[in-house]
């Protein structure tokens, strides 16, 4: 099989044109990217002021939960929080005598 087509040489391509060309394709590059990264920081932003105010929420929520549950039960809480610090402190114990 034989190819008629009729290839012609390419236009030799000064330094001068080829740096503009490059030039061209960084600056789309970085405006692309800018654009990229303006809009993920603004859909950030926008699910973290989100969670944020379900977090708020629920925090303040589960927070007079507890003190409620503590003035029911006082002993409970002192008990509780000193199992806690018991424990806390034996596996911070443990973690300091390894040598």
């Amino acid at each position: 099989m034989t190819d008629f087509t009729i290839k012609t040489p390419a236009p030799k391509a000064t330094a001068k044109t080829t740096a503009k060309a490059g030039a061209k394709r960084a600056k789309a590059a970085v405006d692309k990217a800018v654009e990229t990264v303006a809009e993920k920081a603004e859909v950030a932003r926008a699910f973290v002021e989100e969670k944020a105010e379900v977090g708020k929420t629920w925090t303040a929520e589960k927070a007079q939960v507890a003190h409620q549950q503590a003035e029911e039960h006082p002993i409970a809480l002192a008990v509780g929080t000193f199992v806690a610090g018991l424990v806390f402190g034996f596996l911070l114990a443990r973690n300091f005598d390894r040598d």
